[in-house]
């Protein structure tokens, strides 16, 4: 089973207005550590691409950036 990651970033997208906003960075960070068994590299950049989370919980796996723990994260 292949997944499309276009999809994939549509279903997040729609789920994402359910999850308090406070919540939504862990939410992404979960999905990514799950997404990582699933996905080739340039898959996981591209989800990675879909809003600010995800480019966060991106670029920490793929060690790109440090973030300091008490930024504010938002879209």
């Amino acid at each position: 089973m292949t997944i499309d990651v276009e999809v994939l970033s549509e279903v997040y997208s729609i789920l994402k207005q359910y999850i308090v906003t406070k919540d939504r960075q862990e939410a992404a960070d979960t999905l990514m550590s799950t997404l990582v068994d699933l996905l080739s590299d340039e898959e996981l950049k591209e989800f990675g691409a879909t809003d600010a989370y995800t480019k966060r919980s991106y670029d920490q796996y793929s060690g790109d950036t440090d973030y300091d723990d008490d930024d504010e994260y938002e879209e």
